[in-house]
C-alpha cells in the first residue's frame, strides 16, 4: 500500500498516531506527488514543491511540471470534503471557485433570505467558528424580522482573557477536587507552549516577534537529545523537535538536520527554508527572505542572543 500526498509529512491534516501506525503497518508515504490519473495498472503523479505559505501557515504545493508513474492496482481517492451544492446551485446563489456560497459580512448569499454559515461557507472548521457564523446569520434574520438579539452578556461572558491572566494561570495546581472547576486552565487554544514546559533540556523556547500577536516556538538544536517528550505532549499531534523553526549553533549541525532554521554567520544567517539554503543579510529588509521569518530571525539575534552563544 503506497499513501500520495501533495504536501509533506509535517503539514499532512492527519492524526500522527494513526500516520505512524499506517507506517509500523508498512505503507509507504509517498509526498509532493498529486495524483493526475490511473491507466494500465499505473497512477500518474504529478511532481510538486513546496511554496509559500497560505493564511492558515500550511505551505501550498505547486507543480514543477515534472510526472512520475506508480504501480498502481487499486486506487482509492481522498481529495478532502466537499458540500452538497444542489441546493445553492437552485436557488441562484452566487459559488466560489470550490462551490461555496459567497457571503455578505451578515453571512446573507447573494439570493435575499438565504443565508449560510459555517463549514458549507467556509471549509471544514470547528463548531466555534460555525456558531459565531450562525450568531450573526440570526442576528441579520431578527433583524429583518423587526427584532432585535442582544448578544453583549453572551460575549461579555465568554471573552478571552488577556493574555498576561492566561499564563497566570498556566501551572496552578490544586488536590482539593472540589476547586478543580476554578482552577484549571482552559487557556490552552490561546496559548499552548506545551513544548516549552515539557522539555527537560529546555530546547524549546518562546519568542516574542514584534509585529505578530502570538509567541513563536524556536527549537534550539544544541539542547536537544531528541528525546520526544514534546511530541508526546503536544496537543497538536506535532513534533516540535522536527517541526518548529530551529537555531543551528555550528554548520555541521545544520548540514547533519532536515530542519527548517538558521545559522548565523558574520553578518548573515543561513537559512534552510521551503526547501531551499541560502545566505541572507536579514538586517536588510529587502534581502528576500520571508517577511515574518526575517523578523523572527532578528528578534532571536537582537533580543535573545544568549541562545545563540549557547
Amino acid at each position: 500500500v503506497r499513501l500520495v500526498y501533495r504536501r509533506t509529512r509535517r503539514y499532512m491534516p492527519a492524526d500522527e498516531e494513526e500516520l505512524v501506525m499506517a507506517l509500523e503497518d508498512g505503507v509507504e508515504f509517498m509526498e509532493l506527488l498529486a495524483p493526475v490519473g490511473a491507466k494500465d495498472g499505473k497512477l500518474t503523479c504529478g511532481v510538486c514543491r513546496l511554496g509559500a505559505p497560505d493564511a492558515s501557515g500550511r505551505r501550498s504545493p505547486e507543480p514543477t511540471g515534472e510526472t512520475t508513474e506508480i504501480p498502481a492496482s487499486t486506487v482509492i481517492t481522498a481529495v478532502g470534503e466537499q458540500i452538497c451544492g444542489g441546493l445553492y446551485e437552485a436557488a441562484g446563489v452566487e459559488r466560489d471557485k470550490k462551490g461555496r456560497p459567497v457571503v455578505d459580512e451578515n453571512m446573507q448569499t447573494s439570493v435575499a433570505g438565504i443565508y449560510a454559515a459555517g463549514d458549507c461557507r467556509r471549509g471544514p472548521a470547528t463548531v466555534v467558528k460555525a456558531i459565531a457564523d450562525a450568531q450573526k446569520a440570526a442576528a441579520a434574520i431578527a433583524a429583518e424580522a423587526g427584532c432585535a438579539i442582544d448578544f453583549d452578556r453572551y460575549a461579555e461572558e465568554n471573552r478571552a482573557a488577556d493574555e498576561a491572566a492566561y499564563k497566570a494561570r498556566k501551572g496552578d495546581l490544586t488536590y482539593i477536587l472540589q476547586a478543580a472547576p476554578d482552577n484549571r486552565c482552559l487557556g490552552c487554544p490561546t496559548i499552548c507552549e506545551v513544548c516549552t514546559d515539557v522539555c527537560p533540556n529546555r530546547a524549546n523556547v518562546a519568542i516574542q516577534v514584534p509585529g505578530l500577536s502570538k509567541p513563536q516556538i524556536l527549537h534550539v538544536d544544541g539542547m536537544c537529545n531528541e528525546c520526544g517528550n514534546c511530541a508526546v505532549f503536544c496537543p497538536y499531534s506535532g513534533r516540535p523537535y522536527k517541526d518548529k523553526f530551529t537555531l543551528f549553533w555550528s554548520e555541521e549541525d545544520f548540514m547533519n538536520s532536515e530542519n527548517e532554521g538558521f545559522l548565523q554567520l558574520p553578518g548573515a544567517a543561513r537559512v534552510r527554508f521551503a526547501g531551499q539554503v541560502k545566505d541572507y543579510h536579514v538586517w536588510d529588509p529587502s534581502c528576500g527572505l520571508y517577511e515574518p521569518l526575517r523578523q523572527f530571525i532578528l528578534a532571536v539575534m537582537r533580543d535573545y542572543h544568549y541562545l545563540i552563544e549557547g
